[in-house]
C-alpha cells in the first residue's frame, strides 16, 4: 500500500497572514512588557537593599561619633603614674544621656552592645544601683546573644545586687556566670559564690566553690584565696567539734 503523502497547507489568504502577524506582535510586545516588569523589578529591589545597606552605615557612624563622645565624658584622663581623677557629676550625667541617645536612636547600630553595657557601668559608679540593675537586664533583653559581653554583664548586675544588700539575688545571678560553658569569668563567680556562702553561715556551699576554683581552674588568681579560705574552713570544722564537745564531769567532794 502506498502512503499518502499530507502536505501543510500554507496560508494564502491574506487576511490569515495579517492576523498572523499582528498575533505574533502582540505576542512580542506582552513578552516585552513582563521583560520591562522584571528588570524594573531587579532595579527597584536592588535600590532598596543599596538604600537600606546606606543608611545601616550612615547609622554605624553617627553611632560611633556618640560613642565616642560618651566615653570621653566616662573616662577622665590622668597624669602618668597618678590614679585616675575622679569623674565630674556633670561628665557622667553627660555619659549617661549620650549612652542612652545611642540605644534609643540607633539601637541596631554596631555599638550599641557595648553602650547598653557601659552605661549600666557608669550608673553603677554614680551608685544608682536601681537603674544600673535596670541597664544590665535591659541589656540581656536586647543584647542578650554578644556572648563576649553577657558574662561580663552578668558579673556587674550581681555587684550592684550585693551593694544593695540583696545576697539571695546575687547568688542567682553569680550562679548564671557559672553554668555558662565559656563564660572567662566563671573563677571570679565562683570566689564571690564562696564569699555569699560564708556571710550567709553555709560553710560547705562556700568549701565547694573554693574547691571547684582549685580544681577547674589552678592559674586562676582567684586560686590562691580560695586555697587560703579553704584551709580556714577546714579548721573552723576541727575547732567546732571540740568547743561543742561536753566539758567533763567533775569528781565528787571527798568527805
Amino acid at each position: 500500500m502506498f502512503k499518502i503523502k499530507k502536505y501543510r497547507k500554507e496560508l494564502s489568504d491574506p487576511v490569515q497572514l495579517v492576523e498572523s502577524v499582528e498575533q505574533a506582535a502582540r505576542q512580542a510586545r506582552e513578552n516585552i512588557r513582563w521583560l520591562v516588569a522584571g528588570v524594573a523589578a531587579a532595579v527597584l529591589v536592588g535600590a532598596a537593599v543599596g538604600g537600606f545597606l546606606w543608611m545601616r552605615q550612615q547609622d554605624d557612624y553617627a553611632a560611633a561619633n556618640l560613642f565616642y563622645e560618651a566615653t570621653q565624658h566616662a573616662s577622665e584622663p590622668s597624669q602618668a603614674g597618678a590614679p585616675p581623677a575622679p569623674r565630674r557629676p556633670e561628665d557622667m550625667q553627660k555619659a549617661i544621656e549620650t549612652f542612652r541617645k545611642i540605644l534609643a536612636d540607633f539601637p541596631n547600630s554596631s555599638v550599641a552592645p557595648q553602650a547598653a553595657y557601659l552605661l549600666g557601668n557608669v550608673l553603677s559608679e554614680r551608685k544608682d544601683w536601681d537603674g544600673a540593675i535596670k541597664a544590665y537586664q535591659d541589656f540581656l533583653a536586647r543584647y542578650g546573644a554578644n556572648r563576649p559581653l553577657v558574662p561580663l554583664v552578668y558579673q556587674r548586675m550581681a555587684y550592684a545586687q550585693l551593694a544593695q544588700g540583696k545576697l539571695d539575688e546575687a547568688e542567682k545571678t553569680f550562679n548564671a556566670i557559672v553554668q555558662m560553658p565559656s563564660a572567662p569569668n566563671k573563677d571570679h563567680a565562683l570566689y564571690e559564690l564562696g564569699k555569699i556562702n560564708e556571710l550567709l553561715n553555709r560553710p560547705e556551699g562556700a568549701l565547694a566553690s573554693y574547691q571547684q576554683i582549685v580544681k577547674d581552674h589552678p592559674s586562676s588568681p582567684f586560686a590562691t584565696e580560695a586555697s587560703v579560705r579553704i584551709k580556714t574552713l577546714d579548721a573552723r570544722k576541727a575547732v567546732a567539734p571540740a568547743a561543742h564537745s561536753p566539758s567533763p564531769t567533775p569528781p565528787p567532794p571527798q568527805k
